[in-house]
């Protein structure tokens, strides 16, 4: 009886380290590949998108709680879609890829708004080329960086 059950128990170790070993090379198949998910709703002819909603945010707010304390002001902004409101246009970078907003009261401030157009974004490009410096506007984008030097990095997705 005892050959019998070491011989039972070498037989279940080498079935969970065949299936340790199977599972850790990708073998359960369960999960589909992201780009599978992704070309089944491309494929249907038309582009689900999941709408977007915008906070309100006033750009003279985000930098005073920027000034105040970087750490709240990043966990409070960061990977959020806002409407910044307020904003003047500071700068705009020559090759078109991102634009600076001040607050009104930020004169001589190295803290702002930069802003930055998605590369495929025509419509965008083509309104940037229209704006002027000192211009007041209204940003619609996701912040995807917050730091106490340079101030908000924001993905444009609509410019008022």
């Amino acid at each position: 009886m005892g050959k019998f059950k070491t011989g039972c128990l070498g037989i279940i170790a080498l079935v969970v380290v065949a299936g340790v070993i199977g599972s850790c090379m990708g073998g359960g198949g369960k999960e589909k590949p992201a780009a599978q998910t992704t070309s089944s709703s491309a494929s249907s002819g038309t582009k689900q998108q999941k709408e977007v909603v915008y906070q309100d945010a006033d750009i003279n707010a985000m930098l005073a709680d920027l000034k105040d304390n970087a750490a709240k002001a990043q966990k409070t902004y960061k990977d959020q879609n806002l409407k910044i409101m307020n904003g003047t246009l500071s700068n705009i970078d020559a090759d078109g890829k991102y634009i600076d907003l001040k607050g009104t009261g930020s004169s001589g401030s190295l803290i702002h708004v930069q802003a930055y157009v998605r590369s495929k974004d025509k419509e965008t490009k083509d309104k940037i080329l229209n704006l002027k410096k000192g211009q007041s506007l209204t940003v619609y984008g996701h912040v995807k960086d917050v730091g106490e030097v340079m101030g908000y990095s924001v993905d444009i997705d609509k410019i008022e």
